[in-house]
């Protein structure tokens, strides 16, 4: 009975599908473009691009399917466009197939893309926003240490005047 039971909870954890959230990255302008699949579940992924419905072999670096902290897993396929100009982008895209749901496909479209420059590829403004809390931050350290050092300044001209208060 209880070998039955613990069958059908096994089942249950085993044969479960979670859907994979899939985001394109990009580090700068000179960087390919990176697919990025995550919590996903079971590891059995396909991540390809594909450019006109064809599937690309060429300017792809797959990347090994990876544990999250969650039990779900991801994976990033990087697609290199430096030779491909900007207009001709819409022409690819990054499908992910999972057994159990729809395949997933994510247009190369440069507004999508995250980069570290902000959120998406074309104008972000998040360097700005990055600068100013660089700004910020130093700012606040350097009001912790002044601080401090007042403080240390005060506690020892205190400690200075109780002993020659207490020598006279």
């Amino acid at each position: 009975d209880w070998l039955n039971k613990y069958l059908v909870y096994g089942k249950s954890t085993l044969q479960r599908t979670e859907r994979p959230r899939v985001s394109l990255l990009q580090r700068s302008p000179s960087s390919p473009v990176v697919c990025h699949a995550t919590g996903f579940f079971p590891n059995r992924v396909v991540v390809f691009w594909r450019r006109d419905g064809q599937e690309l072999h060429e300017q792809v670096d797959p990347g090994e399917v990876l544990p999250n902290h969650d039990g779900t897993f991801q994976v990033s396929v990087d697609l290199d466009l430096t030779a491909v100009p900007q207009e001709d982008w819409g022409r690819y895209e990054c499908v992910v197939q999972l057994k159990g749901i729809e395949d997933i496909s994510t247009l190369l479209d440069p507004a999508l893309i995250r980069t570290n420059r902000g959120k998406t590829g074309v104008g972000g403004d998040g360097e700005g926003s990055h600068i100013l809390a660089f700004i910020f931050t130093g700012v606040a350290v350097l009001a912790v240490v002044a601080a401090a050092v007042v403080g240390v300044f005060l506690y020892q001209k205190r400690n200075d005047y109780e002993k020659a208060s207490q020598t006279r």
